[in-house]
């Protein structure tokens, strides 16, 4: 029959060959092919013996690709990933694409870039057995993200008892009013620098950033109390400051007044000397002539003392002899002049 004749259904070529189908190949050409790479082609079987290790195969080759596309993983950024291997760490890897043996490796994926934070607060005793409720705020990193899943059974609650472990211990080592007002940055440098250590002792994997004293308090039943005391020092601390200055502005006038005293005293001391000098002097010239004539030097000593005393003082002359008259004596105006005379003195 002519390969264009009516019953060729178009199967055969102008040379007499079958075509080839148009459509899909079949299955079990496909089972065949796979099979025949992996020996399972062999002649001579039976046909459902066949069909079913090809089966076998390609659920083989399905599975083992699923399960190559289940261990393909993603560490972003700002991570790192933890792989464990049966259970026990194996290696830990950067931010990239990566595969590991699904259902056997596991991978933790931890930011080590992030900044986190954390409030701790308790009541806590000081050094002189007082109460004061204390609240901490914390900023703290994940850099050893080994240490920190497998080091610590619970990080987070464990930050918290290191934090409160450390509040007890600085707490515990200062006195209340240093606490509460005075001293409160130094207390916060002691209770970074003591959380450090104990978090470095666990081998945590945590970097303390920082830490603020957010809130130091007296419980509330002894607030007042507390109040008082605080207004009580900030009376003392006025009063010290008022005297301090009623002293820096006293002390120089008293100094003043005193170098004035001392320059006086100075200068009268200066004049008596001088003054006694002269007294000496002049009794050391009459000493000769006291010597040689006694009575007479002694009588003129005497009239010149007399005058001198005399020149200084009001004198009212009398004649008795002259009769019985009555006198009038100014005595107020005496008096005047003499206080007179004596302030220009």
């Amino acid at each position: 029959m002519p390969w264009n004749e009516p019953g060729n259904n178009g199967n055969k070529d102008p040379w007499g060959n079958r075509k080839k189908q148009d459509g899909p190949p079949e299955i079990d050409e496909i089972l065949k092919k796979v099979t025949g790479i992996f020996g399972g082609g062999k002649r001579g079987g039976t046909g459902t013996s066949g069909s079913s290790r090809n089966f076998f195969v390609v659920g083989a080759l399905v599975l083992a690709t699923l399960w190559g596309v289940a261990g393909i993983y993603t560490v972003n950024e700002a991570e790192s990933g933890v792989i464990l291997r049966f259970g026990k760490y194996h290696t830990t890897v950067g931010p990239g694409l990566g595969w590991r043996l699904w259902g056997i490796d596991k991978i933790y994926k931890v930011n080590t870039n992030e900044l986190l934070q954390a409030r701790v607060d308790g009541r806590m005793l000081t050094k002189d057995i007082n109460i004061v409720d204390v609240e901490i705020g914390l900023q703290y990193r994940i850099i050893d993200p080994e240490d920190y899943l497998f080091n610590l059974s619970d990080p987070k609650q464990a930050l918290v008892q290191a934090s409160e472990s450390a509040l007890r211990q600085v707490l515990g080592d200062n006195s209340v009013d240093a606490v509460l007002t005075s001293e409160k940055e130094r207390i916060r440098n002691n209770l970074q620098q003591e959380l450090v250590t104990i978090l470095d002792n666990y081998k945590s994997g945590i970097q303390i950033e920082t830490v603020t004293l957010e809130r130091a308090l007296p419980p509330r039943q002894v607030n007042d109390a507390f109040e008082e005391v605080n207004r009580a020092e900030q009376d003392a601390k006025r009063e010290v400051q008022d005297a301090q200055a009623y002293s820096n502005r006293a002390l120089p006038l008293a100094e003043a007044e005193a170098e004035k005293m001392r320059q006086q005293a100075d200068a009268y001391k200066i004049e008596a000397l001088a003054r006694a000098r002269g007294e000496i002097a002049r009794f050391e010239q009459l000493l000769p002539q006291y010597v040689a004539a006694p009575e007479v030097t002694r009588q003129r000593l005497y009239l010149e003392t007399l005058e001198k005393v005399m020149s200084r003082s009001t004198k009212v002359m009398i004649d008795v002899e002259g009769g019985n008259n009555m006198m009038y004596i100014p005595l107020d105006k005496i008096m005047n002049k003499r206080t007179s005379g004596e302030e220009q003195k």
